[in-house]
């Protein structure tokens, strides 16, 4: 990425992704790979006003030698207590948070022992609980972000990685990111309004399921009566404006989590427990997965449901139509921030707070579950959309009406 195009970057994610103020301190969380761009966006902050800016460096190639090299595998659940009272402290002085993708470590853990990682895996969510549910129920401004890199680069476009091929992934990226704009903040700001205004119009039908049919797919997914949608610009609990993923295309919701049922056929690669999964499909009763399939190994969902209960259910359901800039550019990421915003998409595990009424005033498991948002240790979508995919809403009064037909958002929406 030249060198305006990444000032632009780093501006667009500081001032509008988690429009940081004057005096606020920062945190970024990334992984190795991503240094030079930590770097820059720590300039930028700085430039913008930050008081403090912390770097956390996230491994997945250090979480690997701890699965296979620990000597004990009890010593894989520990986790010590420092980075949970840390995360406290960030909440409550209202910190902002940037959290990056790290595809430069995407091949880690090839032959890796699911059964010890997954351990690694969810001490790690335990350790980071506090940061999770404070970026679930809006508590903090932030944003998901990926930076441009050769192993990236070589994912997306199945070449050796080099150079020119990260220049040309940093390519692909300016126009999904709007970098290419006059003023990308502001086409941002105007692309997060009129999701905005997508989410009120879903809200208002109100709906209480969405109905998804096409290939392999035969889906019913209820909703809440206090359920409503968001998307694009998000409020703090403070009320301040923020995006949470740059790039965002969708408008997304929390369904009732003990309600869906039917097939589905996910249509996009998707990792899982830190291993690529492909060809996935799930099969849903009272809300619970009751049969799966995946390539190459069926045993890492297996062990993904073995996590908690609520890894089994829904948490989101989203919105995406073909008009996306992710979907037009015709290239899968490999990475779970661009790829689902390719397509519609659900979420297996924790349910989100803010999008239902009174939910992010909820503190226990309990409450939330029994106003019917799932909860779990773990959050990941998988991508059910594609340019076959018709979605049809009805709601509580018994009207039906179609929102996506072959891939697009019907006129209104």
């Amino acid at each position: 990425m030249n060198d305006n195009y990444l000032k632009k970057y780093c501006e667009l994610v500081l001032r509008t992704g988690v429009n940081l103020f004057e005096g606020q301190c920062l945190l970024i969380s990334g992984g190795i790979g991503n240094f030079d761009f930590v770097k820059s966006l720590t300039e930028t902050a700085y430039e913008l006003g930050a008081k403090y800016v912390e770097y956390v460096v996230q491994s997945i190639a250090m979480n690997r030698l701890r699965a296979e090299k620990s000597l004990s595998k009890k010593f894989l659940d520990y986790f010590p207590s420092y980075p949970q009272i840390r995360n406290y402290e960030f909440v409550s002085d209202d910190w902002a948070y940037i959290g990056m993708d790290n595809p430069e470590e995407g091949d880690a853990l090839k032959g890796v022992d699911t059964s010890r990682f997954g351990r690694v895996a969810i001490s790690d969510q335990m350790r980071n609980m506090a940061m999770s549910n404070a970026v679930m129920k809006s508590k903090i401004a932030w944003c998901r972000i990926a930076a441009p890199g050769p192993v990236w680069a070589s994912k997306v476009f199945k070449e050796p990685p080099s150079d020119s091929l990260t220049s040309k992934l940093s390519d692909s990226l300016v126009k999904i990111l709007r970098l290419d704009k006059k003023d990308p903040v502001e086409s941002w700001k105007l692309h997060g309004k009129r999701l905005i205004d997508r989410s009120r119009k879903l809200s208002e039908f109100g709906i209480e399921k969405l109905y998804f049919t096409g290939p392999g797919t035969d889906l019913e997914i209820f909703l809440n009566k206090n359920s409503y949608w968001r998307g694009g610009l998000v409020k703090t609990q403070s009320g301040r404006q923020f995006i949470p993923n740059i790039p965002t295309e969708e408008v997304f919701t929390t369904p009732d989590f003990r309600r869906t049922r039917g097939k589905v056929r996910v249509t996009k690669p998707v990792k899982v427990l830190e291993n690529l999964l492909e060809d996935i499909s799930f099969e849903f009763k009272d809300g619970k997965v009751v049969d799966f399939d995946s390539k190459p190994d069926r045993k890492i969902l297996e062990k993904y449901f073995a996590t908690d209960e609520g890894a089994s259910y829904l948490g989101e359901v989203a919105l995406v139509d073909k008009h996306s800039e992710v979907y037009k550019s015709g290239l899968i990421f490999n990475s779970i921030l661009y790829d689902e915003n390719a397509a519609c998409h659900i979420a297996l595990g924790r349910g989100i707070p803010m999008c239902i009424s009174g939910g992010e005033s909820l503190n226990t498991t309990d409450a939330l579950k029994e106003i019917g948002c799932n909860y779990s240790l773990l959050h990941t979508d998988f991508m059910i959309g594609s340019d076959e995919i018709n979605v049809t809403a009805v709601n509580f009064e018994g009207k039906s009406i179609d929102i996506i037909r072959n891939g697009e958002f019907i006129s209104g929406f």
